[in-house]
């Protein structure tokens, strides 16, 4: 493709500020397409004590950041009271601040095309502005903000929300109000724009653009059968993430079974791993790890355990299992089966049951032929998967939103 664009892209948060999976996907597009020769700008939120914050250049990508005016830097929102979020939320609904430092940042660059991601903490408000310029809007969905406050659809008792209340609905219907001034409305997984829609969403166009990471093709190696199998939960360590499932899960094995469980991360459930890994000599607790760490766990695991309890998006770490050719035991939950294909890269189980995870546990430990089958079908997963298809797809649809 010929044409180059300038695109502005914004994100709530940008490296070196990290917090999940979402801003690195946003670093990997911004940097794909500076590649490629498109000219980015990235918009994004920094604390009200960073100001003013020094324009960057960050691997050819601008990098502009402020605080858009609220209550809190929504980085720090924590274990703040419930009405301090509440009142954060009623600011965020249409972010008058954010809206006025935007449009000065729009006339100044006049992009070809704004691409947003998680806008919590500017607010909607950046639609309209872009929208008042003539500049098409492209927004992709990570997670379930237009829907929940929580961005997770669950209840105060972690359960998936059923029946939102009166306030959740208000919030569910401003917020998709405000998309009429989206072009083309994007998400990883088709779950999550399913979602949308029955919550009545109504962007005319939609299109599902998996996400890219860099991942070489040569971390594939044979793995010895003759070993305990070994197990990996790499997660955020909370309620949500199914660290009590696991738990749970590891008693019911035999307690003759011979396997290992390597417990890597970090949150609410350090100690009860921890205690865990003191009691039972075959799981592993490693804490927090990244880098060289992180490579060596996933070379010498044998299968990844994702026992999520939420509607999983797109979790980028079943890519990066395929990289490593090691099959997913997933929750038949959210957009994990659209991921995980029973018995060809992975298994299913029912979410949130124990007995249900180490039935399939055990059957990865009985049968290692799965090993080599899941690694056999890794690499349409990867191919799938690579930064630059996610840059060509994403420059596909820029070129549709100059279009419709």
């Amino acid at each position: 493709m010929s044409q180059k664009l300038y695109i502005l892209i914004a994100n709530n948060i940008y490296p070196p500020i990290m917090a999940g999976g979402a801003e690195l996907i946003v670093q990997y597009l911004a940097e794909g397409l500076v590649g490629q020769g498109h000219k980015v700008t990235v918009v994004s939120t920094c604390g009200p004590d960073m100001e003013p914050y020094p324009v960057e250049v960050r691997n050819g990508v601008e990098v502009i950041r402020f605080f858009p005016k609220n209550f809190y830097w929504h980085w720090t929102r924590g274990e703040r009271p419930g009405y301090q979020k509440a009142l954060w939320h009623m600011r965020d609904a249409w972010n008058r601040d954010a809206g006025r430092r935007f449009k000065f940042i729009l006339s100044g660059h006049k992009p070809d095309i704004l691409h947003t991601h998680l806008i919590d903490g500017f607010s909607a408000i950046l639609w309209r502005r872009a929208h008042e310029q003539r500049i098409p809007v492209i927004h992709t969905a990570h997670d379930y903000h237009l829907l929940c406050p929580r961005s997770m659809m669950l209840d105060r008792s972690l359960k998936l929300c059923t029946d939102p209340q009166l306030a959740c609905r208000a919030f569910r219907a401003w917020h998709l109000r405000t998309t009429r001034d989206v072009a083309i409305f994007c998400s990883p997984s088709q779950f999550l724009i399913d979602q949308h829609k029955k919550a009545g969403l109504a962007v005319k166009h939609m299109a599902v653009v998996p996400n890219g990471i860099p991942l070489p093709q040569t971390l594939q190696q044979a793995k010895d059968k003759t070993a305990p199998c070994r197990f990996l939960f790499a997660a955020r360590l909370t309620a949500e993430k199914g660290c009590q499932v696991v738990l749970d899960a590891v008693k019911l094995m035999p307690p003759d079974l011979e396997f290992e469980l390597c417990i890597a991360g970090k949150g609410a459930f350090d100690e009860a791993f921890k205690q865990a890994a003191a009691s039972d000599a075959r799981i592993q607790f490693l804490g927090y790890i990244q880098g060289e760490e992180k490579t060596r766990a996933f070379r010498s695991a044998d299968c990844l355990l994702l026992p999520s309890l939420w509607y999983e998006n797109a979790p980028v770490i079943i890519v990066e299992a395929a990289a490593y050719g090691i099959g997913v035991i997933g929750s038949n939950i959210g957009a994990i089966p659209e991921f995980i294909h029973e018995g060809e890269n992975g298994l299913l189980f029912e979410p949130g049951n124990p007995q249900s995870l180490a039935a399939s546990m055990q059957r990865m430990i009985k049968e290692r032929i799965l090993q080599d089958r899941f690694a056999e079908n890794a690499q349409p997963m990867i191919e799938r998967h690579s930064v630059e298809r996610m840059v060509n797809a994403y420059t596909a649809q820029y070129m549709h939103a100059l279009t419709v």
